[in-house]
């Protein structure tokens, strides 16, 4: 029996701001399924023919960081009906715009006309007012980072999925997970000796995933997916896709760390989760919720390809048909991985130079752990020697971009931060992840003609002319047909059109004025101030505070220190704590805008208006 359909998973790579181009991706995507599917349906009912009819169905959404927020996003999103985005709308249409909620989510934000998105980052609301679940007033990140949470509802808590939607090249099953950096762990421990002698070794794992099926409770196959839906307003464990999509693009100090409860059964059934699938080795207890506090899922894996593979293998019983098919006539799954960060500048240093004074130390340290962290022995291992059509990956590219710098897309300067500086700058990055999706799907997410691959070979069976495409001095079919559906007015007729590459020059790289950074001082002396003045706050457990009895008697003070303390020592401590902010804060939002400065102007983003 000819198999008819190509399985897929997509991954997103982190990206902080730059989660605007991944988004851009997945928008045109979505788009182009959509249109192939309305035209196959047309052929079904006879109304329309020449349409490839294999199928690809996508069976996993992955990521982490801002890819996994798209993911959960995405996710989400598939249950309505929206608008897809083209130049004209970002130009004179925000009605439009606001209804997609991959833009309305990454380039929209939570900004508003007289509140743009780093006057919020600034703002010290989730300091100092007690409304925003703060009573103690922790200074819990370098940024106010309230506004994901408020993106995450809107999108994810109030989606209703809509009756009359049919998006057959999802998985009914649909898997979406995100990276998680788990500060609290997950417990193992690990038996040694004999029956006359026993001990215990324990270790604690900090890589976690959120991991989501669509389906429902009763549907749970103990195998650690969290099931979800959309089929009503309460939904289920909607919001625990919040807190994951949350706690996923926590980016470490910068932006708050999230909670997530969970059940244990979904991390101790998760095979993901519990290495060697053993639940002897798992301490978590199945029953209870078990709470962890998170960090961005990028620090430990920031590109979970790998992972959706293997999970894509698992779906497809990989291990009992005889391995992975990767050659080009005979591939049955793909990876598809948007990274708008692909490392093209970490590359070995040739003028590298061991420092070895301890002001260096610390750094290169941290760079090795996080090094080592990301790093993916099994996929090295396998990424050499015969062609692998099972893995592709989209990246930004524009003319006119400095290769040595790599600007290529607005929201990745100061390390992807840049982008909740302007919105032009998500604005461009949306659109060009779109017309590199474009770009790719003709040229690049294809197959040889002459591999004749089952299931492509059964999709294109007397319709090859028309969809070749000449690359390399080689015919390719396009996975994944890029094209559109028109009615003619008159007769009512249908007909197919190729989607015509897209005008780059459209698509205007952006600019940000320097007097716009030099008016963020005011805002950022005003939210260093709050976070010097807080940064103790924060209750710590009582067996934390408790001091050894030793030491107190060691160091018990005199009788003339509480006089002290009352009449020179607070007086003195607080007019020290006033001076440091009055000139700390000054010297720190100067120092701060010097780098955004030159980092946008490195980037090519600058225009000094103020020579």
């Amino acid at each position: 029996m000819t198999k008819k359909t190509i399985h897929l998973g997509i991954s997103m790579a982190g990206a902080i701001s730059a989660g605007a181009y991944t988004a851009g991706v997945m928008d045109y995507l979505l788009e182009a399924f959509e249109n192939w599917q309305k035209a196959k349906d047309l052929q079904q009912e006879g109304k329309l023919s020449g349409i490839p009819k294999h199928n690809i169905m996508i069976d996993i959404l992955s990521g982490a960081s801002a890819g996994g927020m798209t993911a959960a996003l995405t996710a989400a999103a598939i249950h309505t009906n929206f608008d897809h985005v083209a130049l004209t709308d970002v130009v004179n249409n925000t009605d439009r715009l606001a209804k997609n909620p991959l833009y309305h989510s990454w380039v929209d934000l939570t900004e508003e006309d007289h509140r743009d998105m780093m006057n919020q980052m600034l703002s010290i609301d989730d300091i100092e007012n007690d409304k925003q679940g703060n009573p103690d007033k922790e200074v819990r990140s370098v940024f106010n980072s309230g506004f994901i949470k408020t993106i995450a509802e809107r999108h994810i808590n109030n989606m209703i999925k809509d009756k009359d939607i049919q998006r057959p090249y999802f998985a009914a099953d649909l898997e979406i997970f995100a990276t998680l950096t788990n500060l609290r762990g997950i417990p193992f421990e690990v038996s040694f000796g004999s029956p006359s002698y026993a001990r215990v070794h324990r270790m604690t794992r900090h890589f976690d995933i959120a991991h989501f099926k669509l389906g429902f409770e009763q549907e749970y196959k103990k195998d650690g997916r969290i099931p979800l839906h959309f089929n009503d307003a309460e939904g289920l464990n909607k919001d625990l896709l919040v807190q994951s999509a949350m706690a996923t693009g926590g980016f470490p100090i910068g932006l708050e760390p999230r909670i997530i409860k969970r059940l244990g059964k979904y991390i101790k059934e998760n095979k993901y989760l519990n290495l060697g699938n053993r639940p002897d080795l798992h301490t978590v207890n199945p029953i209870d919720e078990f709470m962890t506090l998170n960090v961005d899922g990028g620090t430990i894996n920031n590109d979970p390809f790998e992972l959706t593979q293997e999970m894509l293998d698992e779906r497809m019983n990989v291990s009992l048909s005889g391995g992975r098919k990767i050659k080009a006539s005979e591939f049955e799954s793909v990876v598809l991985m948007i990274d708008p960060f692909p490392n093209h500048s970490d590359l070995p240093d040739t003028n590298y130079r061991p420092l070895r004074a301890f002001k260096f130390i610390i750094s290169q340290i941290l760079s090795a752990m996080l090094g080592e962290l990301r790093m993916k022995e099994e996929v090295l291992k396998s990424a050499y020697g015969n062609e692998d059509y099972t893995k592709f990956l989209i990246i930004p590219s524009r003319s006119g971009a400095n290769k040595e710098t790599e600007n290529y897309i607005a929201c990745g300067s100061l390390g992807g931060f840049g982008g909740f500086f302007n919105k032009d700058f998500r604005k461009h990055d949306f659109l060009l992840g779109r017309r590199n999706c474009q770009q790719f799907l003709k040229k690049h997410f294809s197959a040889p003609v002459d591999a004749n691959n089952p299931i492509l070979a059964y999709g294109y069976e007397g319709i090859e002319d028309q969809y070749k495409v000449w690359v390399n001095q080689r015919d390719y079919f396009p996975l994944l047909p890029d094209i559109r559906v028109k009615q003619d007015e008159i007769s009512g007729s249908y007909s197919i059109v190729f989607v015509e590459d897209f005008e780059e020059t459209g698509i205007k790289f952006p600019e940000i004025k320097l007097s716009y950074l030099l008016g963020l001082q005011g805002d950022l002396e005003n939210r260093i101030s709050s976070l010097i003045s807080n940064i103790t706050n924060g209750e710590a457990p009582e067996r934390e505070k408790n001091e050894n009895d030793i030491v107190k008697r060691l160091r018990k003070k005199p009788w003339y220190d509480k006089l002290l303390a009352t009449t020179l020592y607070q007086p003195l401590t607080g007019l020290l704590l006033w001076f440091a902010k009055k000139k700390v804060k000054g010297i720190l939002a100067r120092k701060f805008i010097d780098i955004v400065v030159a980092d946008m102007d490195k980037n090519g983003l600058l225009v000094n208006d103020k020579k």
